[in-house]
């Protein structure tokens, strides 16, 4: 709220789950009435849309609070036209009428975006983006981009997604502004719109918590004590980075940290490690307070992995693979990524796996896994043949 003020904005805009249950009521009338109060003494609008965890209680908590407005209500789409200066930008929007909704909610947009005059029009959507089986108002990408709609804001999944596609049209999740799961790395803020003759966004960061990956390659390493020192280097380099965030860089880091690399004092830097161990570590790089939450170990011999390519059997398979990964687009390379890619799709989606989100399986993505893996399995192929 106080960056909106900051900022001069029109209008604020909530996709959904403002609140975790139904019965927080109490829980969160004060900070809503506060919050609005300060937009409404600033001249902003306060919009949303109610998502699952808060279908029943946000309509209540807008009655309560009335410089809230909740588009949608029941179901139905609905839409205002916000007007700054000249400038106009259209908001449609659709809330929950149920705690599950199982058919895609884009059937009556149409009658939502009618009469609205001419001018960019932004859609708040509380959805589950191409998980055509899911209980959480399942749409498709397909869909959204054949809607007359300049952007889609959406709510649902914590991780932002917000971009713009080559037309310049901008759709994807806002994400939470908070960083609360180890698991969803990156920066979490809210999202400055943009309109225009077009639209345009960029994240403010404004968690005070992040949580990211951090990668130290100890190929170079002389000796197994000298990782440690490329540990705090390259944390501190981490925190130099963050620093450029100015105002908004955050005050405390969590890292996961990814020991890479090929060296043949494999055995003795992990011995090191376990040591001295980087979970220990409590430490402040740029002002931001620094904790390591996970240790992932990829270091492996040295191998003339191209040698081994042009020898036979199981181990040249794999070493090729690993080439293959490396190497630039073809064929071959397209291939085998598109066949891990709906391996691991197939695996997320088994019965240990049900309600979590679906992992980010681009390209790069995927062969990054393939190659953690295929390097894991060469150096163990090789070690049993010795």
């Amino acid at each position: 709220m106080d960056t909106a003020v900051a900022e001069g904005v029109t209008a604020v805009l909530l996709a959904g789950d403002v609140v975790e249950d139904e019965h927080d009521y109490f829980e969160a009338f004060a900070d809503l009435r506060r919050g609005a109060q300060d937009l409404a003494d600033a001249g902003i609008r306060l919009l949303a849309v109610a998502g699952n965890h808060d279908v029943g209680v946000l309509p209540r908590l807008a009655r309560a609070v009335p410089a809230v407005t909740v588009l949608g209500e029941g179901g139905r789409w609905e839409a205002v036209t916000l007007e700054a200066g000249r400038a106009k930008a259209n908001v449609v929007g659709w809330s929950w009428p149920d705690r599950q909704v199982t058919e895609s909610p884009l059937g009556g947009l149409a009658d939502g975006l009618a009469a609205l005059p001419p001018a960019p029009t932004l859609a708040l959507l509380h959805c589950d983006l191409d998980q055509s089986r899911s209980p959480y108002a399942p749409v498709s990408r397909a869909d959204l981009a054949g809607a007359p709609v300049d952007a889609w804001l959406l709510g649902h999944v914590h991780k932002p997604s917000f971009s713009a596609d080559a037309s310049g049209r901008w759709c994807g999740y806002l994400g939470s502004t908070f960083g609360a799961d180890p698991g969803e790395e990156g920066p979490r803020g809210a999202w400055l719109v943009t309109v225009g003759a077009g639209v345009e966004a960029r994240l403010v960061p404004l968690s005070p918590l992040l949580f990211d990956t951090v990668e130290v390659d100890v190929t170079g390493a002389e000796a197994p004590a000298g990782v440690s020192e490329l540990v705090t280097d390259a944390l501190e380099a981490h925190g130099e980075e963050l620093a450029g965030w100015g105002e908004n860089r955050p005050l405390a880091v969590g890292v996961r940290l990814r020991v890479v690399g090929r060296h043949r004092l494999r055995a003795e830097i992990a011995d090191h490690l376990a040591e001295e161990d980087p979970r220990e570590l409590d430490a402040t790089f740029a002002g931001a307070r620094y904790f390591v939450h996970d240790v992932s170990f990829e270091v492996y011999p040295p191998i003339d992995v191209a040698a081994v390519a042009g020898s036979e059997g199981p181990r040249a398979l794999m070493a090729r693979r690993l080439l293959l990964l490396d190497g630039p687009p073809c064929e071959e390379r397209t291939a085998l990524i598109a066949g891990a890619r709906e391996a691991m799709l197939e695996a997320a989606g088994q019965r240990d796996y049900k309600g979590l989100e679906p992992p980010e399986l681009d390209d790069e993505a995927v062969a990054a896994t393939l190659r953690r893996a295929a390097s894991r399995l060469l150096a163990e192929m090789m070690e049993m043949r010795a």
